[in-house]
């Protein structure tokens, strides 16, 4: 009989692989999964079912199970024989389909150690020595801890974006919205807000869907991300000396040295990765600060890259003028019946420009203020003193075992977060590698024994 219940909000790759782990951990462990999708594993990164939306690394570096490297790359094999190579970039819903996989195969083996409820998890309470969780539904849970797996938190509202547009909708919150990428003319002019790689996938969905008309994107800065290069030298040749750094500002600045060393660059952020967190707790608030909003967009460019076959579209739709970059300011955005008009300061310049354009799409980032996210959940856990921003108001405070850190400074020992909301107390926490990564320590400091499951819970 289960001697421990772990309630886990959110059915995404964070969910599912602490879940997995934690049922295969541990015979003494029961999970409840708290999501209202019908499938756990996809969450909104995978349940893409654009073909030219391709993971943003290649298979070889995409195991849900680090201990197993190749563990992805045999599951490939044995789906789609012949089809992909370990140097692939998979179409992002095939990895969806592994994560899936993953899920069916636990709850396989943990029968009803692991039970998923369909329903969106909206209040969390410490009561005795566990916790009590309120769903959606209705529904009342107990348990002996609480894991937040709530993923990436919908993007950030754009400055002078209009809340509502009359007659048919012309500017979208979100390019996940299914509506965004689904044009009426095949010709319209389409804004998109951001340049990074949500940016990148709205106009390969659009395109999808038949879109041939022009698209501008518009940042402040103007950055595309970086093109993967296979052919780079392998990480562990380009490893930086560690002690020799003195914060990842320093580290930042040394890229920017190498810069012009395409293969050096690459190589040395790779091999970096291991390390970027350390490098990050070690740098003082004030540093952190300064590192956000000075260097993160040129970090993200150079860390968060595209793949190989994404780059060579974006460079032939650039090169015929379907795709326009700009970088400045948007200013206050107003909607016609037929177009929304969209005033754009040009950066270092006092010219502006007006974009008549058809649909506005936001393609910025997720919202890291928790402070502002639409979550009854995390607004609780804000009200209760359970979680508490970052000093720099982006995420929230995560000691380094996952626990939550209250407004008294108190790290908690039946809360805990895994996933996208550590960003904050960490810089590296949005991709696989580093969520498997939690996953495992997190299955191990919850699990009551060493004991392990004799079924793995792996497909």
């Amino acid at each position: 009989m289960a001697e421990t219940t772990v309630l886990v909000a959110g059915g995404g790759a964070s969910g599912v692989l602490l879940a997995a782990r934690l049922v295969q951990r541990s015979e003494s462990v029961r999970v409840v999964l708290v999501d209202p999708h019908d499938e756990l594993g996809r969450g909104m990164a995978y349940a893409t079912a654009c073909e030219a939306h391709l993971l943003n690394a290649p298979a070889a570096r995409m195991s849900a199970f680090p201990e197993e490297p190749e563990h992805f790359v045999r599951w490939l094999a044995e789906r789609h024989p012949g089809r992909f190579a370990a140097t692939s970039f998979v179409p992002r819903a095939l990895y969806g389909d592994y994560l899936v996989a993953i899920a069916a195969r636990a709850h396989d083996t943990a029968g009803s150690r692991l039970h998923h409820v369909r329903a969106s998890a909206t209040n969390v309470v410490l009561r005795g020595a566990g916790v009590h969780l309120t769903c959606s539904s209705g529904e009342r849970i107990e348990g002996d801890a609480f894991v937040l797996a709530s993923g990436n938190a919908a993007p950030a509202w754009w400055p002078g974006m209009p809340t509502a547009a009359p007659g048919a909708q012309r500017v979208f919150a979100s390019a996940w919205d299914e509506r965004a990428l689904m044009p009426q003319h095949a010709d319209e002019p389409v804004l998109l807000l951001g340049t990074g790689l949500t940016a990148i996938d709205a106009v390969l969905g659009l395109h999808q869907n038949g879109h041939r008309g022009p698209v501008w994107m518009v940042s402040r800065r103007g950055l595309l991300p970086h093109e993967h290069r296979l052919l780079d030298a392998p990480p562990a040749a380009a490893h930086p000396d560690g002690d020799a750094i003195e914060d990842l500002l320093g580290y930042a600045r040394m890229l920017a040295r190498d810069a012009r060393g395409a293969t050096t660059w690459r190589a040395a952020i790779d091999g970096a990765r291991p390390k970027v967190n350390r490098l990050w707790r070690s740098m003082s608030v004030r540093d952190q600060r300064s590192f956000v909003r000075h260097a993160l967009p040129y970090w993200n460019v150079h860390r968060h890259r595209m793949a190989p076959e994404t780059a060579k579209i974006v460079a032939d739709f650039i090169a015929t003028g379907r795709l326009r970059m700009l970088a400045g300011r948007t200013g206050e955005m107003t909607s016609g019946a037929t177009v929304v008009r969209v005033p754009v300061r040009l950066r270092g310049s006092d010219e502006e420009i007006v974009l008549d354009v058809a649909r506005v799409i936001n393609c910025s980032g997720p919202e890291h203020d928790v402070r502002k996210l639409a979550n009854p959940l995390m607004q609780g856990l804000l009200a209760q003193g359970s979680l508490t921003p970052t000093a720099l108001g982006i995420g929230a405070e995560i000691a380094p075992n996952g626990a939550l850190v209250d407004r008294d400074g108190v790290a908690s020992e039946r809360l805990f977060a895994i996933g996208p909301v550590r960003f904050g107390a960490l810089i590296e926490t949005t991709a696989i590698p580093e969520i498997a990564v939690q996953a495992r320590e997190l299955a191990d400091a919850l699990s009551p024994s060493t004991k392990r499951s004799p079924s793995s819970t792996r497909s």
